[in-house]
């Protein structure tokens, strides 16, 4: 078989792609924005203080938010909640823009609805994606999903960084916030696109989760690994871009810097989905633990613009290796556990819930111990986080 030559039954359908391409509009909204709310707190501030509660406040709204919207995704349908989840995002920007400055006055506010917004649309994404894609071809529709994520994230924030940098004040934010605001608007549009698999059972099951995890006491161990993989990834949500505008205070550099990091992201996921192996997952996790672990290494010599750079390109190039890996594990879990698909929902819920409690708590461990951008205790903290990473391999079911 040539190197391009695909297996049929490894092939997407075209609900997986038109999935596909909806998020990655969906994406771009989200990465044209992502970074420069960070920054755009802290230019309003200068707080590490107040970009670490907004940040752990929409983390933690997003757990809560997932484990209340359960049920109501089971009844009315994860295509409707995926609709309501972009609506809400859309909202959330729209907020921003009409408030400007405004907005840090309300910050909590904004956090809260932030994280309501991303738990209904990650709810209903990641089961439109077990839906969409199966044991044969997961690998790679979650290889091609990292990818694409990649590409939207390389392209929008570098674009929005040039927008920043040629603007007076604060104005190139709002631009910026406004075009992210349309993109969700397209995405809503097409998300009719995407046909609703029919089911009968709209029963939410998540009162039989002990006697499933008395069943499948493995089962529980993957909900911890998710716990685990949150704790760095609340962190490298705010830290890295803020620690790069501190060395070099310029968005437009931070935009295409970023352009760097997501293009080595976008390579490794290409890898991942030509040749990843479901057999190999305890491998992958090991690897890509060390790797980041080896990358935190860089910034005990000095956090420079050299150790970040470092440090970040490391990270880019083993980070969709775990969660590509990770990703690919749990759902088939699905095949193995009592009720199965019909148990869809609920472990979309307990996984966003379990992995955005580690995440919050990543962030607190972070403001606690690095309470500024100190050259010593932030090399520490994301060390420590890197270090549980060690840990998830050997939650894997052999």
């Amino acid at each position: 078989m040539s190197f391009f030559q695909i297996r049929k039954e490894t092939r997407l359908s075209k609900q997986a792609v038109l999935t596909l391409v909806n998020h990655t509009i969906f994406q771009f909204g989200n990465s044209l924005s992502l970074i420069f709310i960070n920054l755009y707190l802290w230019r309003l501030t200068e707080s590490l203080l107040v970009n670490g509660l907004f940040n752990v406040t929409a983390i933690m709204a997003q757990a809560v938010t997932t484990l209340l919207i359960g049920s109501l995704a089971k009844r009315k349908g994860h295509l409707v909640m995926y609709r309501y989840g972009i609506f809400l995002t859309a909202a959330f920007y729209l907020c921003v823009i009409a408030t400007r400055e405004s907005m840090v006055e309300y910050f909590i506010w904004f956090a809260l609805i932030r994280g309501m917004a991303q738990s209904t649309y990650w709810l209903s994404y990641f089961t439109l994606a077990h839906e969409v894609s199966n044991n044969e071809n997961r690998h790679r529709y979650l290889g091609w999903n990292q990818a694409l994520m990649g590409v939207a994230n390389l392209i929008g924030p570098a674009a929005a960084g040039y927008v920043i940098s040629f603007q007076d004040g604060l104005l190139g934010y709002t631009i910026v916030f406004t075009f992210a605001f349309v993109m969700f608007i397209l995405a809503t549009i097409g998300s009719f696109q995407i046909k609703k698999e029919e089911s009968h059972h709209t029963q939410y099951y998540m009162k039989l989760l002990p006697l499933i995890l008395k069943r499948e006491k493995r089962f529980g161990y993957a909900l911890v690994g998710w716990f685990l993989l949150g704790f760095p990834q609340g962190i490298m949500m705010y830290v890295p871009p803020i620690l790069l505008f501190v060395i070099f205070p310029n968005e437009s550099f931070i935009g295409t810097i970023n352009a760097l990091f997501l293009s080595l992201s976008i390579l490794a996921s290409y890898v991942i989905a030509r040749f990843g192996r479901l057999d190999q997952t305890r491998t992958y996790l090991f690897v890509s633990a060390v790797g980041m672990l080896l990358a935190a290494s860089f910034l005990f010599w000095e956090i420079s613009i050299w150790t970040v750079l470092l440090f970040m390109s490391i990270y880019s190039l083993f980070r969709p290796l775990q969660a590509n890996t990770y990703g690919v594990y749990y759902f088939t879990w699905l095949d193995r556990i009592p009720l199965k698909t019909h148990f869809r929902v609920e472990t979309v819920v307990l996984r966003e819930a379990i992995i955005n409690g580690g995440r919050g708590l990543g962030v607190i461990i972070f403001m606690l111990f690095a309470k500024e951008l100190n050259p010593t205790t932030v090399p520490l903290v994301l060390s420590f986080v890197l270090v549980l990473q060690l840990g998830v391999p050997y939650l894997i079911k052999k």
